[in-house]
C-alpha cells in the first residue's frame, strides 16, 4: 500500500552536537515514504561532515535571514503529503509518523494534526524528563496557542495550509512560529486534530533559545531574552491592534501580552536597562488597565518561589 509522503524541514547551523540524534530519530520511524530536508545556514563546526555520512539527506547550505527563513526555503523544495518541523536538538518519538498518517487518515478533511510532546535534558544517568504536555485539545486551542506552549513542533500540516498562510513571518526571528499558529487558527479557521500520545521530544540545554538552561538575571543569556520579549510584545500588539476580535481570543492575547511585559520589564530593571523598562511599563498598561496588578501578582509569585526554594 502507498504511504503518504512525509516531508521533514530541519533548519540547521553549528549543530554537530545534536544533528545526528536528530537525523536518526526519523531513520527510526522506519517509514517507507519521507524525505527530510536540512537547511543549513553556512555552518564550520563539522555538522557538513556528519549530514554527508547520511545519503537519504537533502541538505542545502546557504545563507539565510534565520531559522523561519531557513524553515521557508525548505517548505518551496518540499514534496510531502504531510510535512513536519524538527529543530536540530530535538527527537521524534516512536512511532510518530505512523500516528500521524492514521491520523490524517481517519480525519481526510483536516489541514492539521497536533501530538503531545515531552522536555528532556541530559544527566550524567542519560536523558531526565523535566516535563510532559498533552496533545492541544479543541477546549483549550486559544490559550495554548496564544499564552501557553503551542508544541509548534508536534504539528504536522497539510502543504496547503503553508501555501495559504504564505510560510513564517520572518520579521520574528524567535517567535514566529508561535504567530504563524495564531494566524492559521484565527483567520484561516485550522483547527489541528489531536493525537493523544507524545510524538516530539524537546531538548533543554544551555545552547536553545526557548528552552535553555540558563537563567535570564546571567549576561549571557539576559540580553538575548530581552530581545525575544520584545519580538513577543511586538507581535501580540498587532493581533491585538485589529477592529474586531473574538472576545476569548482578545482575553488571551492581552493575558499573555501583560505577561510578557512583566517579564521584560523585570528582566530589564535587573540589568539596569531603565528607558526600556518604563517603556514596557507604558506599553503593559496602556493594554490594560489592570496590569500594575498583573505585575504585583506576578512578582509576589516569583518572590515566593525564591524564597521557598522553587524557582
Amino acid at each position: 500500500m502507498t504511504r503518504p509522503l512525509i516531508s521533514i524541514i530541519t533548519p540547521c547551523l553549528n549543530r554537530a552536537d545534536f544533528i545526528r540524534e536528530a537525523v536518526e530519530s526519523v531513520l527510526a520511524q522506519n517509514y517507507p515514504d519521507f524525505e527530510h530536508i536540512i537547511m543549513d545556514a553556512g555552518s564550520t563546526d563539522g555538522t557538513l561532515e556528519i549530514l554527508r555520512t547520511y545519503s537519504h539527506l537533502h541538505v542545502v547550505s546557504e545563507p539565510d535571514r534565520g531559522m523561519y527563513d531557513g524553515i521557508n526555503k525548505g517548505l518551496l523544495r518540499a514534496h510531502g503529503e504531510i510535512i513536519g518541523l524538527l529543530n536540530t536538538d530535538d527527537l521524534y518519538s516512536a512511532g510518530c509518523f505512523e500516528a500521524v498518517t492514521a491520523a490524517f487518515e481517519q480525519n481526510p478533511g483536516a489541514l492539521a494534526v497536533v501530538g503531545g510532546i515531552t522536555t528532556f535534558t541530559e544527566s550524567p544517568f542519560g536523558p531526565v524528563t523535566v516535563n510532559t504536555l498533552p496533545a492541544i485539545g479543541p477546549d483549550e486551542l486559544w490559550y495554548r496557542v496564544i499564552q501557553g506552549s503551542p508544541v509548534t513542533n508536534a504539528w504536522f500540516f497539510r502543504p496547503s495550509v503553508f501555501e495559504r498562510a504564505g510560510g513564517f513571518d520572518t520579521r520574528f526571528r524567535f517567535s514566529a512560529d508561535r504567530f504563524f499558529l495564531i494566524h492559521i487558527t484565527l483567520d484561516m479557521n485550522v483547527r489541528p486534530v489531536a493525537i493523544p500520545r507524545v510524538l516530539y521530544h524537546y531538548r533543554q540545554h544551555s545552547g536553545s533559545v526557548t528552552l535553555t538552561t540558563l537563567d535570564s538575571r546571567s549576561p549571557q543569556y539576559g540580553s538575548l531574552r530581552m530581545k525575544t520579549l520584545q519580538e513577543d510584545i511586538s507581535g501580540l500588539e498587532e493581533f491585538l491592534a485589529r477592529s474586531s476580535l473574538p472576545r476569548e481570543v482578545h482575553h488571551y492575547l492581552r493575558q499573555a501580552h501583560g505577561e510578557c511585559c512583566y517579564r521584560l520589564t523585570a528582566t530589564a530593571l535587573y540589568h539596569h536597562q531603565w528607558r526600556l523598562a518604563v517603556n514596557t511599563i507604558k506599553r503593559g498598561w496602556r493594554r490594560n488597565a489592570r496590569w500594575p496588578l498583573i505585575f504585583t501578582a506576578m512578582a509576589l509569585h516569583r518572590l515566593l518561589k525564591e524564597v521557598t526554594g522553587h524557582g
